[in-house]
């Protein structure tokens, strides 16, 4: 559930005009459009895929990219 004395709080705080211009024109907006309606079939078959392969553990990690990364530069 939203707290919304927390977003209150947020909002007050922010001095990004930039941020809230876009929380003030999502707010006002008749139509929530869901980002993954904007995705192409195909981008979307892509993003499915991929969770599939996150959660059968086919996945490597930053840190363990970033490392195999290393060693190979020093081939």
């Amino acid at each position: 559930m939203i707290d919304k004395q927390e977003l209150h709080q947020l909002i007050n705080t922010c001095d990004n005009e930039i941020v809230l211009a876009e929380v003030k024109n999502l707010l006002q907006s008749e139509e929530i459009k869901d980002w993954w309606e904007d995705l192409a079939e195909e981008d979307q078959n892509l993003v499915m895929e991929s969770e599939m392969q996150y959660k059968n553990g086919n996945f490597i990690s930053h840190n363990n990219l970033v490392r195999q990364f290393e060693e190979w530069k020093k081939k």
